[in-house]
């Protein structure tokens, strides 16, 4: 059976345009996985396609049929890759179909699946109690077979205990048990996914749970918006019982297939979520650190009054790290820092609460450095594993597999995977940027020992980096099929992420991972000189244009100024190549790291301008120091009200003065430029431009889906279907206009093949990298990073 798959693609979807007869939409999908039942080439790209027609099936399921009937003549291995996927599909009218493709990995592929269906299992069931009708469905349910007869374990109760307290910013919302409003997120201190996301301010409404509205603005809400959005979310709970009762049964599938193996796995995750989790003292110090930049980036005079709002979320960070809970198992704690904390910085003690926001940033330094001073000399670099966990320490493993070897899209044996000897006996504390990590070394049966980092209090888009993770391994198979990229390695870094609980992850970790921003702060420790200066300056810089003393047209000027004083007496642009000069060992190795740290930033800087991802403040750029691989920490894009992608910065992506002298002009064109080109080809040639339109309609599919639930009540909805709070005629209009303009951009900068004709009748003749090099142009332009938040670091 040979065909050409676009020429397949292109008839059916015309005769379907044309006739509107549902019977093409099934021969489709039936051709589709017909291809993969007999392992043509190229076959398996059609998953996306066909998941995104399942999506949105008619009333008739024409997808559904086809779907239904050769389930069973394909390998299950190819849904592996996709189980996020179908499990969000369990709360969607394909549900019925979903469920068979999971009851069948339930039993073939266990551990590729166990992680995943476990905490949607929890999570659903967090949704679905938050109202009395879906307390109602859920006690139905469970008097059948709850989580605890699942053999499930309720990480709730402990996370919470553990987690401290979160901070958003005003377009966040709580996901899972939150005990207050304000505190350290999981990336360094920085509490939302997007620096850049219209944070003026704070929300200050202790309300927790996952993907559950938030009440602010309630006066501008009309009765029948307000209505809409009640329909709306019993919907959301209905159908997150409904995919609750779905999951129940995937999981009693599993386990009763794979009994002993479900019982090592709940050991393992329970152990791991309850044991290894933050101190007070190494909460209190991200809740420090995430107030502090939230004072830098506050578009207030320093001079001005502390703003109301940031007041409010002040008054709850005392009330929340100080509570009666934590007076009763913290008891040092709140004995050494209670009444200190409250005299500086609670707004209640008026006679010593700071006048203004200077003053304010002055006493949330101080305590920033008492407390990473007493977190890192009183506390250990190392814990040991029969300290923290003794059942760990004497877990004798059989059937557990180390986690990650299922996204390879490739044909995995059960039986020839890496089983999991023991978890390493040293547990090192990572500590970046104001928030501390557990690091954990699986060591496999065949000796390989891979790291782990244990996050906690997560915010409500840690999903985002999953997916956003998914699609790059789609797009690095991509990269492989096409020649110019295929001859210059290009290969997107995609590291492991596990989920334990809702709250809690495993992040795949790299020893000789270092931040952008660690690199500054090491040179500025050498030197003697206060790493937030420039921040301090620019902003006092700004003053008179916050407080409206000039015109608009002179604040452009005044920040331009601000930011050349700082580039030519406090920073410089030999920071970043002195640290690498000083810590690569010759000049062999300087020279493969720097072509293959230009490559990975090619293609962060490429991926970041095709979502249009913000935010890429210095320390949300992990770099390991020996291969030059990039991880980007809270990668994803942010949404405005309509659910379009929302990008309001002044450069396209980061590419900045320390980066550009240390690859200098002719790696910044020669590596960067050409990466950049190469990769945006790739994905948008003749072969592959259906393939990543489905693929990207399925990102942006989950992505809306999830923040559609997470919508704050003042924004208005439709009235909403079982699967959530957007009908499906308004979710696919939002998925395919969103999947327009990202491949929109791709082709406005991809290199095009122009026939000699047309070459010739250009004048002058224009360059093929014309589009990438633009855009790098735009991100070096020093008009174009002074406009960006101090916080950014735009001159380092």
């Amino acid at each position: 059976m040979v065909y050409d798959d676009r020429l397949l693609i292109v008839y059916l979807s015309q005769v379907y345009k044309e006739t509107q007869e549902e019977i093409w939409l099934e021969y489709a999908v039936s051709c589709f996985l017909q291809g993969i039942k007999y392992g043509v080439s190229n076959s398996r790209s059609h998953l996306a396609h066909v998941l995104y027609l399942l999506s949105f099936d008619t009333s008739n399921e024409p997808v559904g049929r086809a779907f239904d009937k050769y389930l069973d003549q394909i390998p299950h291995w190819v849904w592996l890759s996709w189980v996020p996927q179908l499990l969000l599909s369990l709360q969607r009218t394909e549900a019925p179909h979903c469920k068979l493709v999971l009851l069948k990995i339930a039993t073939v592929y266990p551990q590729a699946l166990y992680y995943w269906l476990r905490t949607y299992l929890l999570e659903r069931r967090d949704i679905a109690n938050k109202s009395e009708l879906g307390r109602l469905r859920m006690q139905q349910s469970i008097s059948g077979a709850g989580t605890t007869s699942l053999g499930l374990s309720d990480g709730s109760a402990r996370v919470q205990t553990h987690a401290g307290v979160s901070l958003t910013t005003d377009n966040q919302v709580h996901q899972g048990p939150q005990s207050a409003t304000v505190g350290g997120s999981h990336d360094g201190g920085n509490s939302h996914g997007q620096e850049h996301e219209r944070s003026t301010g704070v929300e200050g409404n202790a309300h927790g749970g996952h993907d559950q509205p938030s009440q602010q603005s309630s006066s501008t809400i009309t009765e029948g918006q307000g209505t809409l959005r009640r329909n709306g979310m019993l919907g959301l709970v209905a159908s997150a019982a409904s995919a609750f009762d779905a999951a129940k049964d995937i999981m009693e599938a599993l386990r009763s297939k794979h009994t002993n193996l479900a019982s090592e796995l709940e050991t393992l995750l329970t152990e791991i979520g309850s044991r290894f989790v933050t101190l007070p003292e190494e909460r209190l110090l991200a809740v420090v650190n995430a107030l502090l930049h939230r004072c830098y980036k506050y578009p207030t005079a320093t001079t001005a009054e502390v703003p109301q709002s940031l007041k409010k979320e002040l008054s709850g960070v005392c009330k929340a790290c100080f509570s009666a809970d934590a007076v009763n198992k913290h008891v040092e704690f709140v004995r050494e820092y209670k009444q200190d904390f409250e005299r500086d910085l609670d707004p209640e003690s008026t006679a010593t609460f700071p006048a203004t926001l200077s003053e304010l940033t002055e006493r949330l330094k101080h305590w920033k450095n008492v407390l990473q001073s007493n977190v890192e000399d009183r506390f250990p670099a190392v814990l040991k594993l029969e300290e923290e966990s003794r059942v760990l320490r004497d877990f004798h493993v059989v059937d557990v597999e180390v986690p990650g070897q299922y996204f390879t899209d490739q044909e995995v044996a059960p039986d020839h995977t890496v089983k999991l000897d023991r978890v390493g006996a040293d547990i090192p504390i990572v500590r970046r940027h104001g928030s501390s990590f557990r690091r954990l070394t699986l060591i496999g049966s065949d000796g390989s020992e891979r790291h782990f980092i244990v996050q906690t209090s997560l915010t409500p888009n840690a999903r985002s980096d999953e997916r956003i993770l998914q699609l790059f391994r789609v797009m690095n198979r991509m990269f492989d099929k096409h020649k110019e990229s295929r001859r210059r390695h290009i290969c997107i870094h995609t590291p492991t992420i596990i989920p334990v609980w809702s709250q809690v992850r495993m992040v795949e970790d790299d020893l000789m991972y270092s931040t952008f921003l660690e690199v500054y702060e090491n040179n500025c420790a050498r030197n003697n000189r206060e790493a937030d200066l420039p921040i301090t300056h620019f902003k006092e810089q700004l003053n008179q244009a916050i407080s409206g003393q000039i015109s608009p047209e002179a604040v452009v000027d005044l920040r331009l100024q601000a930011y050349n004083e700082i580039t030519k007496t406090l920073v410089t642009d030999g920071i970043f190549s002195q640290y690498m000069y000083k810590t690569l060992p010759s000049g062999n190795h300087l020279w493969a790291f720097k072509k293959q740290f230009a490559i990975q930033l090619a293609l962060s800087s490429f991926m970041s301008f095709m979502l249009q991802i913000g935010g890429r403040t210095p320390n949300k750029i992990l770099f390991a120091k020996n291969t030059g691989k990039i991880f980007q920490t809270d990668f994803h894009p942010a949404y405005d009200a309509n659910g379009m992608i929302e990008f309001n910065e002044a450069v396209p992506f980061r590419l900045t003065r320390n980066m550009q002298a240390f690859f200098s002009h002719f790696g910044v064109e020669g590596l960067i430029v050409s990466a950049m080109c190469a990769a945006s080809q790739a994905v948008v040639s003749p072969k592959q431009i259906q393939h990543i339109w489905h693929h990207l309609a399925m990102f942006f599919r989950d992505e809306l889906l999830s923040w559609s639930w997470r919508r704050p009540m003042h924004m208005p909805s439709a009235p909403a279907p079982a699967g959530g709070c957007l009908s499906p005629m308004d979710l696919k209009l939002k998925v395919t206009t969103n999947v327009d303009n990202v491949i929109g951009r791709i082709k406005g900068v991809a290199p095009q093949n122009y026939s000699e004709e047309e070459d010739n009748a250009m004048d002058p003749p224009q360059s093929v990298q014309r589009g990438v090099t633009e855009l790098v142009e735009a991100a070096l332009m020093p008009r174009n990073l002074c406009m960006m938040d101090p916080t950014w670091h735009p001159w380092f």
